[in-house]
């Protein structure tokens, strides 16, 4: 009997924890209910079912699980912790970013006459095809300037200007710039959303950098642009370009993103700021590959006021062609200092012949820089303006002496520096 009475207070003893834990979880079930979501002041919870329209609101069978719905204080403290800022940045700029898409001519030869062209029985004729090109750009003003790259209008016979809205314009080339690579285009539209140019504050290194644009944008069936998150991998990367003579300089490097359709969107920080304007890229297979390029936003801003002002840009002129100092120019002309050019022509009443230089001169500094080179000089003046006035150090005779150089307007078939000579 002493052992069925043992087994007896032990099953007593399960069977009043069971009630116990069945009390408690009770009990911490609708603790966990309460912190679900707020109550009011009656006592009710403030949770209500969704039904469908037209229809009454019902309670959930007996039996089913409910589930409910998430607080719009819950759900508006989440939406702003997701909203950062890039999210921020991005719905700054994004409206008034743009996709391009142009109709461009394109010499070919066509490859069933080339035998009887060889064979003198017919004359040497090019065709032209026309191709389709794409790429990004960025509203700049509410009355329809467009600023995008010039390689992605070039030649164009047409362009046309898709917004994120959708709406599309036939647009209008009203200059590029070859130096920046980049273009000017009008569309006939009013009130439309501008993105925010940086104006003040140096870029650093290390910085998020957010890319916007169109890229691959013929595949997407929607006209929004696509986003892509870097940072600014470098400033001030001087570029020259293998093939042609274009030189990049003075360009931001980024790590977001860029694929081909990017190009002419814009480059943003994280205060909705477009900082550069997309424009090329490293690559081996024609895809991102983290080295990319862009325009820094300071000479957009340059180009789109001489465009207001005198509908066009007007390119700065030099008028002079030079040749580097070798080791045996050096030696023939008995120069005690190797660092420096040698003035080679001048054009008559070109900036240069007003400024006192001639042909046999030392051009030994411009603006306090020493002149190591022929590059030296095209990154002084690759930024510099009409009006600007450049202060020179020149060598004659072994005399030394200072001058001034007031930059005026380049007519359309002159260079601004011309090539050295070998």
């Amino acid at each position: 009997m002493s052992g069925r009475g043992a087994w007896t207070g032990v099953l007593l003893g399960l069977l009043a924890g069971v009630a116990l834990g069945g009390i408690l979880l009770a009990t911490r079930s609708d603790s966990l209910f309460l912190r679900g979501g707020d109550r009011n002041d009656t006592g009710h919870d403030n949770h209500s079912v969704i039904a469908p329209v037209g229809s009454e609101t019902s309670q959930a069978p007996a039996g089913t699980s409910r589930t409910e719905p998430v607080p719009e204080s819950a759900a508006g403290s989440l939406g702003q912790e997701r909203g950062n800022a890039i999210v921020q940045a991005t719905r700054k700029v994004a409206p008034a970013v743009v996709s391009i898409n142009v109709v461009q001519q394109q010499s070919v030869r066509d490859p069933s006459m080339q035998f009887l062209e060889r064979m003198g029985l017919i004359p040497h004729r090019n065709y032209f095809r026309n191709v389709q090109n794409m790429g990004s750009g960025l509203i700049v003003s509410d009355d329809g300037l467009v600023v995008t790259n010039r390689h992605v209008v070039s030649g164009a016979v047409q362009i046309i200007v898709t917004l994120s809205d959708g709406r599309q314009f036939q647009a209008v080339l009203l200059d590029e710039i070859e130096r920046y690579d980049l273009a000017i285009l009008q569309i006939q539209a009013r009130d439309l959303p501008v993105a925010r140019l940086a104006t003040g504050g140096q870029l650093q290194i290390g910085e998020w950098a957010i890319a916007i644009g169109s890229p691959y944008g013929y595949l997407l069936a929607d006209t929004q642009p696509t986003v892509t998150v870097g940072v600014i991998s470098a400033l001030n990367r001087d570029i020259r370009k293998t093939q042609g003579e274009r030189a990049y300089l003075g360009m931001i490097q980024t790590d977001a993103a860029i694929n081909p359709g990017n190009s002419g969107g814009p480059l943003v920080n994280t205060a909705g700021e477009v900082v550069g304007i997309n424009t090329f890229i490293f690559s081996d297979t024609g895809g991102n590959v983290g080295i990319g390029f862009a325009l820094p936003v300071a000479r957009v801003m340059t180009v789109i006021e001489e465009i207001r002002k005198f509908g066009h840009y007007r390119q700065a002129n030099l008028g002079f062609s030079l040749y580097r100092l070798t080791p045996a120019i050096v030696q023939d002309l008995n120069l005690t200092d190797p660092v420096g050019v040698l003035v080679v022509e001048v054009q008559q009443d070109s900036p240069v012949w007003k400024s006192g230089l001639r042909p046999h001169d030392i051009l030994r500094e411009i603006e306090g820089i020493p002149m190591e080179n022929i590059d030296t000089l095209y990154r002084v003046v690759y930024d510099a303006n009409v009006g600007d006035m450049l202060r020179f150090r020149a060598e004659r005779n072994g005399e030394s002496w200072d001058g001034e150089i007031l930059l005026e307007e380049k007519a359309p078939d002159e260079a601004v520096v011309r090539p050295e000579q070998e």
